[in-house]
């Protein structure tokens, strides 16, 4: 569809001298869109112009818009050389472009530069006018929402989910052209920097044509990644959860304003619609993962739709546990998507609320409680969902932490311009996933994510998320589908024929769930859904502490937020395990394998860490957990972190007992010594445990489980697993040296001072007092291991929680949210460790349970301190205050609009690191250029707040020899208009 986008160049200040004999400047502006320049006059010798231009504008295609950054580059005008470079701003105008976004992009934005950072300002103003298209083969996917927030924003609720899409684009890397030789490194970093930029805007346009095609609105939980293969070029992918958004004060979803009226169906609140089978068309597959869709293969495209079955829910905005359904079919047939047959209603009569998208954001907004029906739950190519929160009512049971990896040669590929490849490697890491999570009886994967770790010529694929049953409705129930199209048919068929050997019976994940439909207890969540004798793999399973009657685990890791239903006792605490490996200098095949039989022993040295944290601060969960595995040239390099709770319906964990071949008495590891650390964690922690769990903790090894199930003829024949000898009721150590680096490792981790809490969660469990934002924070070190063990790994990290502890000690009592560690091995034996997270102040409970501030307290213990403090809750200080937050939400205020999704690339390169104050000075300056560059952006839009706040890149290479230093940075989020106070 046609569009035109109009600039106007206003005025410029703080400019830099550019004359060294009048100490002036003579500036003007190039304005770049596509292939079109325009330029302004030159405004003569001053540093603060005043251009106030003409509206210059550009004639583009829509999937210009999306794909096309807007380049403004300032100059110095000269008459006798080449002008020189001030700097440039790269604006995205997909924000303008969402129906109801903002009307223009206006403001100062900072002057950067790629070799001297923020050159002035530079005031602008940008509009788009765009003509809407009914052209349902077109190449454009404006108006479709994309968040980074892992769950429904508080301004709109879900009216459907369809589950998960990914797409990725390759490009080759301008630093490893020719031409890179032979030009100078600030154009060798601007072209590097507007290659990201389009890259990122192309990925986004294909997502969310997938979106149009899968029928929904937005896309939920999306996360964006940069492989940066060297040679191979740049890999850019993207991963989300496609839903149908509706605001809260209307009945129809959001609907993009550009699409055509035939795949922009209507949705009634009050009737849940369910597809009728489609017709499979035989001899074609469906179309693969990565290639975006194409003019000339329109009809291959619907019929890659037409050989999916697409499910669809929509619910009233008041919804409960108690359905009324009845089916009948509709007087006419409702609207579908093009090749699908007409579809059946059902009525649906529900009236309940749900739960808010976070603390302090004013009253809870109602959300639907989507379902599935079990016949259609096999049709799920790829059932995952890279949400980490869900409405109430849509999670039934939380099963456990499933992970696939991957070792590959870049080298091998044999097109690297093509895709083709890397699908055919995600596909094989994704179909994994899927069978582990049907293994352990579970119907979809919840928390999903993806990442990589690249060395030469060696790439890590990762995945991970948790298994877990969704709401599939029953019988009777609503329900929805997921549609996707990245993997083939027929691998899928063959995939799902292979799963008899395990018999699940459909009707125990949702037992619990028929017989109370008034009420969905709590504990159902740590109900497993399997039936313990017929599990291929071991487990100990004991009666669940609140209703005697269902199996739960002993522990339970999972990577997404605590459910709000599930009750917890104490508080949480962070948790973190690493693993530091050496490895022999190999190339090619020979050193893929040696890391390829290295990563199941780093996993479970990972996991046998956290499971003994775990154990001794005397808790039985973990949530939020992140696992991340790098690999350098000599190193392999693991670490994990998460949040432990003490889950009530869960037993106690048992008491953790030392044993070895040999042990002295003058060991530091002493038994007392745990016994000891066990009773202070759980003082510290409020663990106060009644005796009915400590009851529920021990399971009689003379009693046979009975499982889940309520059949009688299938618990007949049920017999003991004798998985483990020896006393059940202990939770052994064993120590096979003398000096135990994994053991020392668990015993000497520092607990935080008092008055500081830790998670790297949303929401500290067992804390609902958070009343404001005070810091967000990012630390990023970097140094030489002297010692490849668990030991000095272990000290660094921990001195960069003491580091954060000390900067933050005028602002007890708080808590540190949304803690999140980044490594890297960028040389030999260097290690990079990047930091992000948000400290968030505590205030006392009113009489109406909600959080108080002490405003004289706060202010005598924040005299003297630099950090950003407020004077009252969470209201700015000025009126251009910007808050950035990791957070999906902004405790103390309430989320008024989403104005789009930001997501900036920078270049930073020096060559004088030395006099910058060396590697930290140059991050410093740099990161604070970065945040000033995202406050610019957010501000323009209207916006006063950027939250779901992520650092994705943080690539630092240093060379001292030669004085010089160049960094990458890549931060996104969601923009956002709120308001304080309310």
């Amino acid at each position: 569809m046609p569009a035109k986008v109009k600039v106007k160049i206003v005025a410029g200040r703080n400019l830099p001298v550019m004359d060294r004999a009048s100490d002036l400047t003579d500036a003007f502006v190039e304005i770049r869109f596509c292939n079109a320049t325009h330029k302004t006059d030159v405004y003569r010798k001053s540093l603060n112009p005043q251009w106030n231009s003409e509206w210059f504008k550009f004639e583009v295609d829509d999937e210009d818009l999306q794909d096309e950054p807007l380049q403004i580059r300032v100059l110095d005008y000269d008459t006798y050389s080449s002008h020189d470079s001030i700097g440039k701003v790269y604006i995205d105008l997909n924000p303008l472009l969402w129906q109801d976004g903002p009307p223009s992009i206006s403001g100062w934005f900072p002057i950067y530069d790629t070799m001297h950072g923020i050159r002035g300002d530079i005031n602008l103003i940008v509009k788009v006018d765009l003509f809407t298209d009914v052209n349902r083969y077109r190449q454009s996917s404006c108006g479709v929402y994309f968040f980074g927030t892992a769950g429904c924003p508080e301004v709109y609720h879900l009216s459907a989910i369809y589950g998960f899409v990914e797409e990725l684009v390759v490009n080759d890397d301008p630093e490893y052209k020719w031409i890179d030789k032979i030009r100078t490194p600030r154009a060798s970093n601007e072209a590097r920097q507007r290659l990201f930029s389009k890259l990122s805007g192309e990925l986004r346009r294909k997502i969310g044509l997938k979106v149009l095609e899968m029928g929904g609105n937005a896309i939920l939980g999306y996360q964006q990644c940069f492989d940066l293969e060297g040679e191979s070029g740049i890999v850019v992918r993207g991963i989300g959860t496609v839903v149908a958004l509706a605001k809260k004060d209307g009945d129809a979803p959001v609907s993009p304003h550009s699409v055509s009226p035939i795949r922009d169906r209507s949705h009634t609140m009050h009737s849940c619609t369910l597809s009728s089978s489609v017709r499979m068309r035989h001899g074609s597959t469906s179309s693969s993962g990565s290639g975006g869709p194409n003019a000339a293969t329109g009809t291959s495209k619907l019929q890659s739709v037409t050989r999916l079955r697409h499910l669809s829910l929509t619910l009233p905005d008041n919804c409960s546990d108690e359905v009324f359904c009845s089916l009948s079919p509709p007087a006419t047939p409702t609207s579908a998507l093009p090749g699908c047959q007409p579809r059946f209603s059902t009525r649906v009569s529900v009236s309940s609320s749900g739960s808010g998208g976070g603390p302090g954001g004013g009253t809870k907004p109602t959300i639907p409680k989507p379902a599935i029906q079990p016949q259609h739950i096999d049709i799920m190519e790829f059932p995952f969902f890279t949400l980490t929160t869900f409405p109430e009512g849509f999670l039934i049971h939380l099963c456990g932490v499933v992970t696939s990896r991957s070792v590959k040669l870049l080298d091998k590929i044999h097109n690297p311009d093509e895709p083709e490849t890397r699908d055919a490697w995600w596909s094989e890491i994704r179909t994994e996933i899927r069978s582990h999570a049907r293994a352990m009886g579970c119907n979809s994967v919840i928390g999903y994510s993806e990442q990589t770790s690249i060395c030469d010529e060696i790439i890590i694929l990762s995945a991970m998320g948790t298994g877990a049953v969704i709401n599939l409705g029953g019988e009777s129930g609503p329900s929805f589908d997921v549609c996707t199209m990245s993997l083939d048919r027929q691998t899928f068929e063959r995939e799902r024929d292979k799963l008899n050997k395990l018999h699940i019976d459909t009707t125990l994940a949702n037992q619990l769930h028929r017989e109370n439909l008034d009420t969905m207890k709590s504990c159902s969540m740590c109900h497993v859904p399997y039936n313990e004798n017929t599990a291929p793999f071991p487990v100990t399973l004991s009666k669940c502490a609140l209703c005697r009657k269902q199996r739960v685990p002993d522990v339970l890791f999972t990577t997404v937020e605590p459910p709000s239903k599930l009750r917890t006792i104490g508080k949480g605490s962070f948790l973190q395990a690493r693993i530091c490996r050496f490895k022999k200098e190999a190339k090619s095949e020979s050193n893929a394998k040696e890391i390829s039989d290295n990563l199941p022993f780093m996993e479970y040295e990972l996991h046998k860490q956290l499971m003994c944290k775990l154990k001794l601060r005397g808790m039985n969960a973990l949530f939020g957990l992140h696992v991340q595995i790098v690999v350098g040239e000599t190193l392999l390099l693991a670490i994990a972190g998460a949040t432990a709770v003490y889950i009530e319906a869960m037993p106690s964990p048992h008491l953790p007992k030392l044993i070895g071949k040999e042990l002295s008495c003058s060991r530091n590891l002493s038994q007392k010594k745990i016994l000891d650390l066990i009773h202070k964690n759980k003082e510290l922690y409020d663990l106060y445990i009644t005796d009915t769990n400590y009851m529920g903790s021990s399971s009689n090894p003379e009693t046979p489980n009975t499982g889940l199930s309520t059949n009688n003829d299938s618990d007949e024949e049920m017999t003991d697993l004798d998985l483990v000898t020896g006393n059940k009721e202990s939770f052994i150590l064993e120590i096979d040296e003398e000096d135990d680096e994994g053991l020392n490792s668990v015993l000497m981790d520092s607990q935080p001072p008092k008055g500081i809490s830790v998670c790297n969660t949303n929401c500290m469990p067992g804390l609902d007092n958070v009343v404001s934002n005070i810091q967000m924070f990012t630390r990023v070190w970097r140094g030489e291991l002297m010692s490849n063990n668990c030991k000095e790994v272990s000290k660094i990290c921990d001195n960069i929680l003491k580091s954060l502890f000390f900067k933050l000690r005028h602002m007890i009592p708080c808590v540190l949210m949304r803690l999140h560690f980044d490594v890297e091995i960028p040389d030999d034996d260097i290690v990079q460790i990047t930091c992000n997270g948000i400290c968030m102040e505590l205030g006392q409970a009113n009489e109406k349970g909600f959080a108080e501030h002490d405003h004289e307290n706060s202010a005598k213990q924040l005299s003297g301190s630099k950090l950003k403090t407020k004077n009252e809750v969470s209201i700015p200080s000025d009126e251009t205050s910007i808050d950035i937050s990791p957070l999906p939400y902004i405790a103390g205020a309430q989320i008024d609009k989403y104005l789009g999704n930001l997501n900036i690339f920078c270049i930073r390169e020096s060559t004088s690191i030395r006099e910058d104050g060396g590697l930290s000075g140059f991050m410093h300056s740099f990161v604070s250029e970065m945040l000033a560059v995202v406050r610019s952006h957010v501000q323009s839009l209207g916006g006063n707040a950027l939250l779901s706040y992520k650092m994705t890149e943080c690539i630092l290479l240093d060379n001292p020899h030669k004085n010089q230093g160049q960094c990458l940075l890549n931060v996104c989020g969601d923009v956002v208009q709120a308001t304080y106070g309310s």
